[in-house]
């Protein structure tokens, strides 16, 4: 799936366009030219629920009726349990208006989202 930038990818500011492919039930991959991100479907491997900040849903023209598919990245380590996945700054998907914003959670309203958590705690 082809998608747009409405809330850039932080670091990564200047990239407006990516690629969305699913891997497995699991996985998914961010791409655009030699950059690559993995991503996780959160909701799979833990209770991971937000609000989704106004700002946000403005840029991703979502209302409330919206379906919005919600990823993590993945930092991938070898051994797998070693990765790390980010649940503060979850990419969220407006699939309808192909549109992709990376949403920073305020950490202390979700304390027990974490940036780095090894993917290994939830196998």
């Amino acid at each position: 799936m082809e998608l747009k930038t409405a809330s850039p990818i932080l670091g990564f500011e200047k990239i407006t366009d990516y690629t969305l492919k699913q891997i497995d039930d699991f996985f998914y991959t961010l791409e655009n030219g030699d950059i690559s991100f993995t991503l996780i479907d959160p909701a799979k491997v833990r209770d991971y629920t937000f609000d989704l900040p106004a700002v946000y849903a403005q840029k991703l023209e979502a209302d409330r009726e919206t379906q919005l598919k919600t990823l993590a990245i993945v930092v991938l380590q070898n051994p797998i349990e070693e990765s790390v996945i980010n649940f503060l700054a979850p990419v969220v998907i407006n699939e309808e208006k192909k549109l992709l914003a990376q949403v920073a959670l305020d950490e202390q309203k979700y304390p027990d989202f974490g940036l780095a958590e090894k993917i290994g705690r939830y196998l």
